[in-house]
């Protein structure tokens, strides 16, 4: 078997490692989102508050995933999905708002168009991949 169909506890290792990068990218990302929010003097209290909070959710969205996917529980396609909805939905929101000012320098621009557009590529491949596991599961 190779390894993009053999399977480790009902799940094929390259799905597991997909969502394994989803995870591992969330929490890279916004950890790092974290730091800048922290020690940045320009954010007033409202949007420090508003930026913690999302930052904080992607993260314990992204260990929900983990710890789901891990233990192979039933919720682990409504963590997963919470987990796609809420970066794919956060990423767009706030590319939107950073391509259309002129408060951003080209470089800035083009770093959050990148990491939005793999924040996309690996919510899209993780679902593709879990959906095709669940077809799977009701055909046998």
């Amino acid at each position: 078997m190779s390894t993009t169909t053999a399977h480790v506890s009902g799940q094929t290792r390259s799905g597991r490692a997909i969502r394994s990068l989803l995870i591992v990218w969330t929490v890279a990302i916004w950890g790092s989102r974290l730091r800048n929010i922290v020690v940045d003097d320009e954010l007033g209290g409202l949007e420090r508050v508003t930026s913690l909070a999302v930052a904080l959710f992607l993260i314990a969205a992204a260990i929900a995933v983990g710890v789901s996917m891990v233990k192979e529980v039933a919720w682990h396609g409504r963590a997963l999905g919470v987990l796609v909805v809420a970066g794919i939905a956060r990423f767009t929101t706030r590319g939107i708002a950073i391509l259309a000012s002129s408060e951003w320098e080209t470089g800035f621009k083009v770093v959050h168009t990148m990491l939005w557009a793999v924040t996309v590529a690996l919510s899209v491949l993780a679902v593709r991949e879990y959906a095709a596991r669940q077809d799977s599961k009701i055909r046998s």
